[in-house]
């Protein structure tokens, strides 16, 4: 079973060459006109070694965020950024809540430490009581937000209250915000604007903005002493010449975020509509770009087959930690291939 979405490359090779990827949860306008642009024109780039210290990245990244470049750590896809994480921290035991992204678990088992569980409330919400009961063991607490596979984002208040309660204690809070431009206002609902010592915000500049082939992730603390520790062990030029050009190009092209921010204000709700009107599916309304959909009557397995005769392919969630196999995951793109998705689904849930 595939751990990601995405995986279009296996099917190719057995010989499935056109499938409409949903299981991927990419911006569906794809890189921005004015990012191609840009790299054409710098594409001499490539003769020469990145900024080993990635200085300008960093001082874009920070001007977009409103703080200060040393405050931010760059990688190669936020996944890089992730392991350099857990490789630096402090810290024997992480708490992870579940379902979620699943490479957290393999960060933390390879940097050493051990791991534990607890399971989402009804509704796929917060149990923030259970959370702060469970955390007393651990020495850090991940929590995805807004949540993969759910689509559930957690408010500023109530993670305040997490981040209050765990630095009492002297705990650290991991937070993954790699899809937080898909929500409203976000700015103002970022993980970010608390600027405490203990908290880490990882960010992904591959989801929102539609280039998840170019891998380009940060992250942002206020932990100088972590910071330093992750830039030590962070591999030279993991970063490529490519990645950071368009990085700094694509955060302040408003005309492609405002374009991006009005279809998907849209597009999800009617989305999340129609699949209403499914019989035998239960959607999970959704704050973001992709929906998790609960099957009543068949397997996740058997569904995604029949997707891909269709000529679809939609994600599997049954992997994700206390989802059953009675759970998929789909993007959400554009009208025209929505619609076809729709229609296919509800022919092979009959």
């Amino acid at each position: 079973m595939d751990l990601h979405g995405g995986n279009i490359y296996r099917f190719k090779r057995e010989g499935k060459e056109k499938l409409l990827d949903y299981s991927s949860n990419i911006n569906p306008f794809g890189i921005s006109e004015r990012v191609k642009e840009i790299i054409l024109r710098n594409f001499e780039e490539i003769e020469r070694y990145p900024d080993i210290d990635y200085v300008e990245l960093r001082e874009a990244i920070a001007q977009y965020n409103d703080c200060d470049k040393d405050n931010v750590v760059v990688g190669n896809g936020a996944t890089e950024v992730l392991f350099l994480y857990m490789k630096s921290i402090e810290g024997k035991k992480v708490l992870i809540i579940a379902p979620t992204f699943s490479e957290y678990e393999r960060a933390a088992e390879i940097a050493g430490k051990e791991v534990v569980f607890i399971e989402y409330g009804r509704g796929f919400e917060l149990d923030e009581e259970r959370l702060l009961e469970k955390s007393v063991e651990c020495d850090i607490v991940v929590i995805c937000n807004p949540n993969n596979p759910t689509g559930k984002f957690h408010d500023l208040e109530k993670i305040e209250r997490v981040a209050n309660y765990l630095e009492k204690k002297d705990k650290k809070l991991f937070i993954d915000e790699a899809f937080i431009e898909f929500i409203t206002d976000w700015k103002k609902k970022t993980a970010s604007n608390l600027r405490r010592k203990n908290i880490f915000v990882l960010r992904a500049l591959t989801k929102f903005f539609g280039m998840p082939g170019v891998r380009l992730g940060y992250g942002l603390s206020y932990d100088d002493k972590l910071l330093e520790k992750m830039h030590s062990i962070r591999e030279p030029w993991s970063i490529n010449a490519i990645a950071e050009i368009a990085g700094k190009t694509i955060i302040f092209d408003k005309s492609y975020i405002n374009k991006t921010k009005e279809w998907i204000e849209s597009e999800r709700e009617w989305f999340y509509r129609e699949l209403l009107k499914i019989e035998k599916i239960t959607p999970i309304e959704t704050k973001i770009n992709f929906i998790l959909i609960e099957l009543r009557k068949h397997n996740a397995k058997e569904i995604q087959e029949r997707m891909i005769e269709k000529g679809i392919l939609i994600r599997d969630a049954s992997n994700f930690k206390f989802l059953t196999d009675n759970y998929i995951r789909l993007a959400i793109k554009d009208r025209e291939n929505n619609i076809k998705v729709l229609k296919s689904l509800a022919e092979v849930v009959k």
